[in-house]
C-alpha cells in the first residue's frame, strides 16, 4: 500500500510541475513575443461562412500570426479539402501547434516564420488577427503578392488604405470588440 500512495504522489507531483513548467512558458512567451489573443469562436464561424460564400473549397488558407493554431485546427476540420498553413514567429506558440494537430490527427503545415518574409503567392485565403502596426507594411506586401481574387480576412485590425468589401460586425452589442474586415485581390 505504501509503495502505491508513493506512486500517485509522485503521479501527482510530476503532472503539477508539468502545468507549473508549461504555464511559465505561456507566460513568457505571452511577455516576450506579445499578446495571443485567440479568435472567438463566433468569429471562426464567420470566416467559415465568408469561405463558403467566396466558394472556396480547396486551396490555401493562411493564418498569419496563428499562435497555438486554434483557428488553423479548426478551419480545417471544417473545410478538409484547405491546405492550410498556420504562421509565427513564435517557435514556443508553433510547437504547441503541431502537438495539438498530432494529437487531433489534423495535417496543417505550421511554419515558424517571420510573415513579412513568408511568399503568399499561393495563397486563396489569408487570415490574420495582428497589431496596428504590422498591417502597412502587410498590406503593402498582399496587395504585391496575392493573385486575382485572393481573399483576406482581418480581425478588428483593418488595413490603412485598402478598402474591404464587407464587414462583419461579431458582437454589434459591444462597440469595437471583434469585426471581421474582408477584402479580395484586385476586385
Amino acid at each position: 500500500m505504501t509503495t502505491f500512495f508513493f506512486m500517485i504522489l509522485l503521479l501527482l507531483l510530476l503532472m503539477i510541475g508539468t502545468f507549473a513548467v508549461l504555464s511559465f512558458v505561456f507566460v513568457m512567451d505571452s511577455i516576450i513575443r506579445g499578446h495571443d489573443i485567440p479568435t472567438t469562436k463566433k468569429a471562426i464561424e464567420t470566416i467559415d461562412k465568408i469561405i463558403r460564400e467566396h466558394k472556396f473549397k480547396s486551396g490555401n488558407f493562411y493564418d498569419l500570426g496563428c499562435g497555438r493554431g486554434t483557428l488553423s485546427l479548426t478551419i480545417k476540420r471544417n473545410n478538409p479539402r484547405l491546405y492550410v498553413y498556420g504562421v509565427d514567429f513564435s517557435t514556443v506558440r508553433i510547437f504547441f501547434a503541431n502537438v495539438k494537430a498530432l494529437l487531433m490527427g489534423r495535417k496543417i503545415n505550421f511554419l515558424k516564420k517571420d510573415i513579412l518574409h513568408l511568399n503568399l503567392a499561393d495563397a486563396d485565403i489569408v487570415f490574420t488577427y495582428l497589431w496596428y502596426d504590422v498591417m502597412p507594411p502587410l498590406e503593402l506586401k498582399l496587395r504585391k503578392e496575392l493573385k486575382k481574387g485572393a481573399v483576406v480576412i482581418t480581425n478588428t485590425s483593418n488595413f490603412p488604405n485598402w478598402k474591404p468589401v464587407k464587414i462583419y460586425d461579431i458582437y454589434p452589442e459591444k462597440k469595437d470588440f471583434e469585426k471581421l474586415l474582408v477584402y479580395v485581390k484586385d476586385l
